[in-house]
């Protein structure tokens, strides 16, 4: 069955949400990589690497369903920002922004009653819950943390540590971290 023109459009799209997602994450990364909090910089880091993923899972859909690729110019991401907390608050507004997308689409392949798409977009929305409830959570925990170094850099510690949490150049792959396979 070829892909819905206008859906074919909107995945389109989303390869260029997600890339972009990848790009702020890379961008909050570096910034963490000039601070104190490596393990926050790995967070970021991967959650970079996980937004290119989901680009890569889109770009293979369209792919696979015989549909042509068209890729878009990548925005500048922010590359200021005043604290972990805000670092955290962006990235859930990103989550929720990626999350909305996802729904979008969804709406419009179930108008177009394309039932291989809606299945690829319900793993995507499962994903979104996750990663939302995830950053949530450090966000809880950063508000209750305040100013306070000890506190923030226990929670820093286990940024670092977090499954997934892959990546960096602080002695995590070499430059970049990147190192082709799954952590």
């Amino acid at each position: 069955m070829t892909l819905n023109p206008k859906l074919t459009a909107l995945l389109n799209e989303q390869i260029n949400n997600e890339m972009s997602s990848s790009y702020v994450y890379l961008a909050m990364a570096a910034y963490f990589e000039l601070t104190p909090y490596a393990g926050f910089a790995k967070w970021m880091y991967a959650q970079s690497q996980e937004e290119t993923a989901h680009a890569l899972k889109f770009y293979q859909y369209l792919v696979d369903r015989d549909a042509k690729v068209e890729l878009q110019p990548i925005a500048q991401p922010p590359h200021d920002f005043s604290s972990p907390l805000d670092a955290f608050e962006r990235s859930l507004a990103q989550e929720e922004k990626v999350t909305q997308q996802i729904n979008d689409l969804y709406d419009v392949a179930e108008q177009v009653k394309d039932h291989a798409s809606k299945n690829l977009l319900l793993w995507f929305l499962n994903e979104q819950m996750e990663e939302e409830k995830t950053v949530r959570e450090m966000l809880d925990r950063l508000k209750l943390a305040g100013n306070d170094p000890a506190s923030l850099l226990v929670l820093d510690r286990e940024a670092g540590a977090r499954k997934g949490a892959g990546g960096g150049s602080r002695g995590h792959g070499g430059h970049g971290g990147y190192s082709g396979k799954p952590d």
